[in-house]
Protein backbone atom coordinates (compact mmCIF):
# COMPACT_ATOMS: atom_id res chain seq x y z
CA UNK A 1 0.00 0.00 0.00
CA UNK A 2 1.11 3.73 -0.83
CA UNK A 3 2.03 5.70 2.06
CA UNK A 4 -0.38 8.26 2.57
CA UNK A 5 0.36 11.89 0.89
CA UNK A 6 -1.73 13.77 3.04
CA UNK A 7 -2.86 14.81 6.38
CA UNK A 8 -6.19 14.11 6.12
CA UNK A 9 -5.17 10.29 4.33
CA UNK A 10 -2.36 9.80 7.28
CA UNK A 11 -5.75 10.47 10.06
CA UNK A 12 -7.97 7.75 7.43
CA UNK A 13 -5.20 5.18 7.38
CA UNK A 14 -4.65 5.74 11.42
CA UNK A 15 -8.12 4.80 11.77
CA UNK A 16 -8.74 2.20 9.16
CA UNK A 17 -5.84 0.01 11.34
CA UNK A 18 -6.72 0.29 14.70
CA UNK A 19 -10.09 -0.88 13.44
CA UNK A 20 -8.02 -3.97 12.02
CA UNK A 21 -6.77 -4.52 15.26
CA UNK A 22 -3.49 -3.00 15.34
CA UNK A 23 -1.94 -1.43 18.41
CA UNK A 24 -2.28 2.36 18.38
CA UNK A 25 2.02 1.93 19.39
CA UNK A 26 2.58 0.77 15.93
CA UNK A 27 0.60 2.70 13.99
CA UNK A 28 1.67 6.13 15.71
CA UNK A 29 5.11 4.87 15.36
CA UNK A 30 4.70 4.04 11.91
CA UNK A 31 2.71 7.33 10.59
CA UNK A 32 5.31 9.29 12.81
CA UNK A 33 2.26 10.93 14.97
CA UNK A 34 1.90 11.05 18.45
CA UNK A 35 -0.21 9.59 20.89
CA UNK A 36 -2.38 12.55 21.78
CA UNK A 37 -2.80 12.93 17.74
CA UNK A 38 -3.97 9.76 17.38
CA UNK A 39 -6.34 9.89 20.30
CA UNK A 40 -8.01 13.11 19.02
CA UNK A 41 -8.63 11.74 15.41
CA UNK A 42 -9.84 8.11 17.10
CA UNK A 43 -12.78 10.34 19.16
CA UNK A 44 -13.76 12.29 15.96
CA UNK A 45 -14.26 9.04 14.24
CA UNK A 46 -16.35 7.56 16.66
CA UNK A 47 -18.29 10.41 16.95
CA UNK A 48 -18.65 10.69 13.41
CA UNK A 49 -18.05 7.34 11.36
CA UNK A 50 -18.57 9.52 8.23
CA UNK A 51 -16.48 11.74 9.03
CA UNK A 52 -14.03 12.88 6.62
CA UNK A 53 -10.82 13.91 8.69
CA UNK A 54 -10.70 17.56 7.98
CA UNK A 55 -9.78 20.15 10.18
CA UNK A 56 -12.38 21.57 12.39
CA UNK A 57 -13.87 24.98 12.72
CA UNK A 58 -13.13 27.37 14.98
CA UNK A 59 -16.16 29.28 14.28
CA UNK A 60 -17.74 30.81 17.81
CA UNK A 61 -20.73 29.65 18.76
CA UNK A 62 -23.03 32.94 19.48
CA UNK A 63 -26.34 31.23 20.15
CA UNK A 64 -26.70 28.63 23.06
CA UNK A 65 -30.33 28.09 22.17
CA UNK A 66 -28.92 27.11 18.63
CA UNK A 67 -26.33 24.35 19.62
CA UNK A 68 -25.45 22.27 16.25
CA UNK A 69 -26.81 18.32 17.01
CA UNK A 70 -23.01 17.77 16.35
CA UNK A 71 -21.22 19.72 19.17
CA UNK A 72 -24.42 18.09 21.68
CA UNK A 73 -23.38 14.60 20.33
CA UNK A 74 -19.80 15.37 21.12
CA UNK A 75 -20.52 16.56 24.59
CA UNK A 76 -22.88 13.55 25.36
CA UNK A 77 -19.83 11.32 23.61
CA UNK A 78 -17.26 13.25 26.12
CA UNK A 79 -19.18 13.23 29.05
CA UNK A 80 -18.89 9.02 28.60
CA UNK A 81 -15.70 8.84 28.07
CA UNK A 82 -14.53 10.76 30.94
CA UNK A 83 -17.29 8.81 33.35
CA UNK A 84 -16.15 5.47 31.70
CA UNK A 85 -11.96 7.10 32.18
CA UNK A 86 -11.71 5.96 28.55
CA UNK A 87 -8.35 6.83 28.32
CA UNK A 88 -5.14 7.28 30.57
CA UNK A 89 -5.35 11.08 31.02
CA UNK A 90 -8.78 10.86 32.04
CA UNK A 91 -8.17 8.00 35.11
CA UNK A 92 -8.40 10.38 37.82
CA UNK A 93 -9.89 13.31 36.29
CA UNK A 94 -13.05 14.60 36.53
CA UNK A 95 -16.15 14.59 34.20
CA UNK A 96 -18.35 17.93 35.28
CA UNK A 97 -18.72 20.57 32.16
CA UNK A 98 -15.44 22.47 32.87
CA UNK A 99 -13.64 18.97 31.81
CA UNK A 100 -15.99 18.25 28.42
CA UNK A 101 -14.81 21.98 27.46
CA UNK A 102 -11.19 20.92 27.82
CA UNK A 103 -11.99 18.13 25.66
CA UNK A 104 -14.33 20.21 23.01
CA UNK A 105 -10.92 22.41 22.45
CA UNK A 106 -8.60 19.27 22.46
CA UNK A 107 -11.03 18.68 19.32
CA UNK A 108 -10.62 21.97 17.68
CA UNK A 109 -14.47 22.71 18.66
CA UNK A 110 -15.46 26.41 20.56
CA UNK A 111 -17.00 24.73 23.73
CA UNK A 112 -20.47 26.64 24.87
CA UNK A 113 -20.69 28.03 28.41
CA UNK A 114 -20.39 25.98 31.39
CA UNK A 115 -23.97 26.41 31.88
CA UNK A 116 -24.78 25.43 28.36
CA UNK A 117 -23.00 22.37 28.69
CA UNK A 118 -24.76 21.60 32.39
CA UNK A 119 -27.84 22.17 30.57
CA UNK A 120 -27.19 19.81 27.32
CA UNK A 121 -26.26 17.17 29.87
CA UNK A 122 -29.02 17.15 31.98
CA UNK A 123 -31.62 17.27 28.88
CA UNK A 124 -29.94 13.78 27.96
CA UNK A 125 -29.94 12.10 31.29
CA UNK A 126 -26.71 12.22 32.00
CA UNK A 127 -25.86 14.17 35.57
CA UNK A 128 -25.08 10.88 37.35
CA UNK A 129 -22.48 11.03 39.12
CA UNK A 130 -19.26 8.83 38.25
CA UNK A 131 -19.83 5.34 38.48
CA UNK A 132 -23.42 5.42 38.61
CA UNK A 133 -24.13 3.65 34.66
CA UNK A 134 -24.82 0.63 34.08
CA UNK A 135 -22.69 -2.24 32.14
CA UNK A 136 -23.71 -2.84 28.59
CA UNK A 137 -22.36 -6.96 29.16
CA UNK A 138 -21.75 -9.15 32.57
CA UNK A 139 -18.13 -8.24 34.35
CA UNK A 140 -16.89 -11.49 36.14
CA UNK A 141 -15.48 -9.79 38.91
CA UNK A 142 -12.91 -11.09 41.22
CA UNK A 143 -13.52 -11.69 44.86
CA UNK A 144 -11.01 -12.33 47.44
CA UNK A 145 -12.44 -16.03 49.87
CA UNK A 146 -9.60 -14.97 52.33
CA UNK A 147 -6.82 -13.12 53.70
CA UNK A 148 -4.31 -12.90 51.14
CA UNK A 149 -6.24 -14.46 48.29
CA UNK A 150 -6.13 -11.14 45.87
CA UNK A 151 -3.92 -8.19 46.04
CA UNK A 152 -4.33 -4.90 43.79
CA UNK A 153 -1.59 -2.63 42.86
CA UNK A 154 -1.49 1.17 41.34
CA UNK A 155 0.24 3.69 41.36
CA UNK A 156 -0.99 7.79 41.86
CA UNK A 157 1.07 10.31 40.77
CA UNK A 158 1.11 13.73 42.23
CA UNK A 159 3.49 16.88 42.52
CA UNK A 160 4.76 18.54 44.99
CA UNK A 161 5.46 22.31 44.82
CA UNK A 162 8.64 23.17 42.80
CA UNK A 163 7.19 20.43 40.51
CA UNK A 164 9.14 17.12 41.98
CA UNK A 165 6.91 14.20 40.98
CA UNK A 166 6.16 11.44 43.42
CA UNK A 167 4.75 7.81 42.01
CA UNK A 168 3.00 6.41 45.35
CA UNK A 169 2.64 2.56 44.61
CA UNK A 170 0.05 1.43 46.69
CA UNK A 171 -1.42 -2.08 47.30
CA UNK A 172 -4.48 -3.28 48.86
CA UNK A 173 -5.59 -6.65 50.15
CA UNK A 174 -9.27 -7.43 49.28
CA UNK A 175 -9.98 -9.63 51.73
CA UNK A 176 -8.63 -7.38 55.06
CA UNK A 177 -8.49 -4.04 53.24
CA UNK A 178 -4.57 -4.08 54.59
CA UNK A 179 -2.36 -1.60 52.42
CA UNK A 180 1.56 -1.20 51.86
CA UNK A 181 2.69 2.37 50.29
CA UNK A 182 5.97 3.31 48.87
CA UNK A 183 6.84 6.55 47.64
CA UNK A 184 9.56 7.03 44.68
CA UNK A 185 10.45 9.16 42.19
CA UNK A 186 10.08 7.06 39.11
CA UNK A 187 7.82 4.03 38.29
CA UNK A 188 10.01 1.68 35.93
CA UNK A 189 9.59 -1.99 36.91
CA UNK A 190 12.58 -2.22 39.11
CA UNK A 191 10.90 0.13 41.40
CA UNK A 192 7.76 -1.43 40.97
CA UNK A 193 9.21 -5.11 42.01
CA UNK A 194 10.49 -3.32 44.67
CA UNK A 195 7.54 -2.35 46.11
CA UNK A 196 5.97 -5.58 45.41
CA UNK A 197 8.55 -7.60 47.34
CA UNK A 198 8.44 -4.86 50.24
CA UNK A 199 4.73 -5.26 50.18
CA UNK A 200 4.12 -9.24 49.76
CA UNK A 201 7.42 -8.91 53.23
CA UNK A 202 5.16 -6.71 54.97
CA UNK A 203 0.92 -8.45 53.88
CA UNK A 204 2.13 -11.98 52.82
CA UNK A 205 2.64 -13.63 49.20
CA UNK A 206 -1.23 -13.47 47.12
CA UNK A 207 -2.23 -16.12 45.70
CA UNK A 208 -3.81 -13.37 42.48
CA UNK A 209 -2.06 -10.13 41.87
CA UNK A 210 -4.53 -7.33 40.36
CA UNK A 211 -2.90 -4.64 38.14
CA UNK A 212 -3.88 -1.95 35.12
CA UNK A 213 -2.06 -2.41 32.30
CA UNK A 214 0.57 0.25 33.32
CA UNK A 215 3.74 -0.16 31.29
CA UNK A 216 5.20 -0.81 33.96
CA UNK A 217 3.03 -3.39 35.40
CA UNK A 218 2.40 -5.15 31.70
CA UNK A 219 6.06 -4.88 30.50
CA UNK A 220 5.20 -1.90 27.98
CA UNK A 221 3.21 -1.26 24.62
CA UNK A 222 6.22 -2.15 21.75
CA UNK A 223 7.03 -5.98 21.76
CA UNK A 224 5.11 -8.54 20.76
CA UNK A 225 4.36 -11.19 23.42
CA UNK A 226 6.76 -9.30 26.13
CA UNK A 227 6.66 -11.46 29.33
CA UNK A 228 7.89 -8.52 32.05
CA UNK A 229 9.89 -8.09 34.83
CA UNK A 230 7.30 -7.49 37.10
CA UNK A 231 5.16 -10.60 35.39
CA UNK A 232 8.35 -12.44 35.68
CA UNK A 233 8.67 -11.65 39.51
CA UNK A 234 5.03 -12.74 40.15
CA UNK A 235 5.44 -15.73 38.17
CA UNK A 236 8.91 -16.54 40.24
CA UNK A 237 6.86 -15.80 43.35
CA UNK A 238 3.86 -18.23 42.88
CA UNK A 239 1.21 -15.39 42.40
CA UNK A 240 -0.43 -15.33 39.04
CA UNK A 241 -0.77 -11.79 37.80
CA UNK A 242 -4.07 -10.68 36.29
CA UNK A 243 -4.72 -7.62 34.23
CA UNK A 244 -8.13 -5.48 34.10
CA UNK A 245 -9.75 -4.29 30.67
CA UNK A 246 -8.04 -0.80 29.24
CA UNK A 247 -8.89 2.12 30.19
CA UNK A 248 -11.55 0.58 32.73
CA UNK A 249 -10.19 2.29 36.06
CA UNK A 250 -13.59 0.92 37.85
CA UNK A 251 -12.37 -2.48 37.32
CA UNK A 252 -9.98 -1.81 39.78
CA UNK A 253 -12.30 0.10 42.19
CA UNK A 254 -11.23 -1.28 45.34
CA UNK A 255 -7.25 0.46 44.74
CA UNK A 256 -9.45 3.54 43.27
CA UNK A 257 -11.28 4.42 46.19
CA UNK A 258 -8.37 3.33 48.59
CA UNK A 259 -6.49 6.60 46.59
CA UNK A 260 -9.47 8.62 47.24
CA UNK A 261 -8.79 7.65 51.05
CA UNK A 262 -5.08 8.32 51.16
CA UNK A 263 -5.76 11.64 48.84
CA UNK A 264 -8.15 13.25 51.77
CA UNK A 265 -6.68 11.91 54.47
CA UNK A 266 -3.21 12.23 53.83
CA UNK A 267 -2.11 14.07 50.84
CA UNK A 268 -4.19 16.92 50.98
CA UNK A 269 -3.40 17.33 54.68
CA UNK A 270 -0.47 19.34 54.59
CA UNK A 271 2.27 20.20 51.83
CA UNK A 272 5.38 18.28 51.53
CA UNK A 273 8.98 19.05 50.37
CA UNK A 274 9.67 16.43 48.91
CA UNK A 275 9.79 12.51 48.41
CA UNK A 276 11.69 11.96 51.43
CA UNK A 277 10.05 14.10 53.44
CA UNK A 278 6.06 11.93 52.11
CA UNK A 279 8.06 8.38 52.91
CA UNK A 280 8.84 10.09 56.42
CA UNK A 281 5.34 10.95 57.18
CA UNK A 282 3.67 8.49 55.55
CA UNK A 283 3.82 5.87 58.55
CA UNK A 284 1.83 7.50 60.45
CA UNK A 285 -1.31 7.39 58.12
CA UNK A 286 -0.51 3.85 57.87
CA UNK A 287 -0.67 3.09 61.67
CA UNK A 288 -4.06 5.05 61.67
CA UNK A 289 -5.65 3.01 58.66
CA UNK A 290 -5.03 -0.56 59.86
CA UNK A 291 -5.38 0.07 63.67
CA UNK A 292 -8.62 2.74 63.78
CA UNK A 293 -10.30 3.30 60.26
CA UNK A 294 -13.21 0.89 60.05
CA UNK A 295 -13.46 0.56 55.87
CA UNK A 296 -17.18 0.15 55.14
CA UNK A 297 -16.89 -3.10 53.34
CA UNK A 298 -15.34 -4.68 56.62
CA UNK A 299 -18.72 -4.25 58.89
CA UNK A 300 -17.46 -2.28 61.80
CA UNK A 301 -13.74 -3.81 61.82
CA UNK A 302 -10.17 -2.34 60.44
CA UNK A 303 -7.90 -4.37 58.76
CA UNK A 304 -5.80 -5.31 61.86
CA UNK A 305 -8.28 -6.91 63.07
CA UNK A 306 -9.32 -9.00 59.71
CA UNK A 307 -6.41 -9.96 59.94
CA UNK A 308 -5.92 -11.15 63.42
CA UNK A 309 -5.31 -14.49 64.56
CA UNK A 310 -4.91 -15.79 60.29
CA UNK A 311 -1.68 -17.61 59.28
CA UNK A 312 0.18 -15.65 57.01
CA UNK A 313 2.87 -16.91 54.42
CA UNK A 314 5.22 -13.73 54.33
CA UNK A 315 8.05 -13.37 51.85
CA UNK A 316 10.91 -13.99 54.24
CA UNK A 317 14.71 -12.93 53.44
CA UNK A 318 15.29 -16.83 53.18
CA UNK A 319 13.26 -16.65 49.61
CA UNK A 320 13.62 -12.98 48.59
CA UNK A 321 17.29 -13.81 48.22
CA UNK A 322 16.91 -16.90 46.08
CA UNK A 323 15.19 -14.19 43.64
CA UNK A 324 17.75 -13.91 41.00
CA UNK A 325 19.18 -10.39 40.56
CA UNK A 326 18.61 -8.97 37.05
CA UNK A 327 16.50 -10.36 34.35
CA UNK A 328 14.17 -12.69 36.07
CA UNK A 329 13.86 -16.35 33.87
CA UNK A 330 9.61 -17.39 33.16
CA UNK A 331 8.37 -19.42 35.36
CA UNK A 332 5.86 -22.06 34.85
CA UNK A 333 2.16 -20.84 36.25
CA UNK A 334 -0.31 -18.32 34.68
CA UNK A 335 -1.15 -14.96 33.42
CA UNK A 336 -4.70 -13.59 33.55
CA UNK A 337 -5.94 -10.63 31.38
CA UNK A 338 -9.49 -9.84 31.24
CA UNK A 339 -10.73 -8.14 28.03
CA UNK A 340 -13.41 -6.61 26.14
CA UNK A 341 -14.22 -7.93 22.42
CA UNK A 342 -13.48 -5.15 20.51
CA UNK A 343 -15.45 -4.48 17.44
CA UNK A 344 -13.39 -6.21 15.51
CA UNK A 345 -14.34 -9.77 17.47
CA UNK A 346 -10.24 -9.43 18.95
CA UNK A 347 -8.79 -8.76 21.86
CA UNK A 348 -5.31 -7.13 22.54
CA UNK A 349 -2.72 -8.70 24.96
CA UNK A 350 0.84 -8.44 25.70
CA UNK A 351 0.90 -6.06 22.26
CA UNK A 352 -1.10 -8.92 20.30
CA UNK A 353 -4.38 -9.37 18.91
CA UNK A 354 -6.36 -12.45 19.18
CA UNK A 355 -9.41 -13.27 17.25
CA UNK A 356 -12.53 -14.33 19.46
CA UNK A 357 -15.40 -14.59 17.37
CA UNK A 358 -17.90 -11.54 16.13
CA UNK A 359 -20.75 -13.61 18.78
CA UNK A 360 -18.50 -12.02 21.14
CA UNK A 361 -18.43 -8.31 20.41
CA UNK A 362 -18.90 -6.29 23.59
CA UNK A 363 -18.63 -9.28 25.97
CA UNK A 364 -15.89 -9.48 28.69
CA UNK A 365 -13.84 -12.57 28.38
CA UNK A 366 -10.44 -13.54 30.01
CA UNK A 367 -7.03 -15.00 28.37
CA UNK A 368 -5.21 -17.24 30.13
CA UNK A 369 -1.43 -17.72 29.26
CA UNK A 370 -0.24 -21.04 30.64
CA UNK A 371 3.82 -20.91 30.47
CA UNK A 372 3.79 -24.42 31.41
CA UNK A 373 2.03 -25.78 28.50
CA UNK A 374 2.68 -22.59 26.59
CA UNK A 375 -0.49 -22.16 25.68
CA UNK A 376 -3.45 -19.56 25.77
CA UNK A 377 -7.22 -20.17 26.62
CA UNK A 378 -10.06 -18.06 26.54
CA UNK A 379 -12.84 -18.21 28.75
CA UNK A 380 -16.86 -16.04 29.34
CA UNK A 381 -18.68 -16.19 32.19
CA UNK A 382 -22.22 -15.64 31.26
CA UNK A 383 -23.45 -14.49 34.87
CA UNK A 384 -22.57 -14.45 38.23
CA UNK A 385 -24.58 -18.08 38.62
CA UNK A 386 -23.08 -19.82 35.83
CA UNK A 387 -19.14 -21.37 35.43
CA UNK A 388 -16.51 -20.42 32.73
CA UNK A 389 -16.96 -21.58 29.60
CA UNK A 390 -13.92 -22.45 27.36
CA UNK A 391 -14.19 -20.55 24.18
CA UNK A 392 -10.99 -21.29 22.08
CA UNK A 393 -7.54 -22.99 22.93
CA UNK A 394 -4.25 -21.52 21.41
CA UNK A 395 -0.50 -22.14 21.14
CA UNK A 396 1.46 -19.51 23.00
CA UNK A 397 5.27 -20.43 21.69
CA UNK A 398 7.72 -18.77 24.43
CA UNK A 399 11.48 -18.32 22.90
CA UNK A 400 12.58 -18.83 26.44
CA UNK A 401 13.29 -21.91 28.50
CA UNK A 402 10.43 -22.17 31.20
CA UNK A 403 11.64 -23.02 34.61
CA UNK A 404 10.36 -25.07 37.33
CA UNK A 405 8.22 -23.29 40.10
CA UNK A 406 10.81 -23.68 43.31
CA UNK A 407 9.60 -26.17 45.73
CA UNK A 408 9.37 -22.82 48.24
CA UNK A 409 6.77 -20.99 46.09
CA UNK A 410 4.70 -23.88 45.78
CA UNK A 411 0.82 -23.61 47.72
CA UNK A 412 -2.28 -25.47 47.18
CA UNK A 413 -3.93 -24.13 44.45
CA UNK A 414 -6.99 -25.93 44.14
CA UNK A 415 -9.24 -22.85 45.18
CA UNK A 416 -7.53 -20.45 42.69
CA UNK A 417 -7.75 -23.08 39.50
CA UNK A 418 -11.75 -23.56 40.82
CA UNK A 419 -11.92 -19.70 40.66
CA UNK A 420 -9.69 -18.58 37.32
CA UNK A 421 -9.78 -22.38 35.49
CA UNK A 422 -6.69 -22.20 33.02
Amino acid sequence: MDTPSTEQDLRREAIRRRLTGEPRCDICRDLNHSPRWFSKWWAVYQQNPRTDFSDRSRVPLTAPSKIPESVVQAIVSIRKTLEAAATPATRYGLIGPRAIQGQLEDLDIDPPSIATIQRILQAQGLTHPIGAGNDSAYYPWLEAWVVNALHATDIITRHIRGGEEIQNFHTIDHYSHAAYLSQHTDKTSATTNAHLVATWSKLGLPQIQQFDNEGAFCGGHTHLRVIGQVVRLCLFCGIEPVFTPFYEAKRNYQIESFHSLWDAAFWSRQEFRNCVHVQTEIPLFERWYHSVYRPPALQGKTPNQMRRGVPIVCLKPTLWRSIPAGRLPITAGWIHFMRKVETTGEIELLNETWLVGQKWIGEYIRATIDTAEQRLTIWHKPDAERDWQLLKTRQFRLKEVVQPLLPAFRRNRARCREYLPG
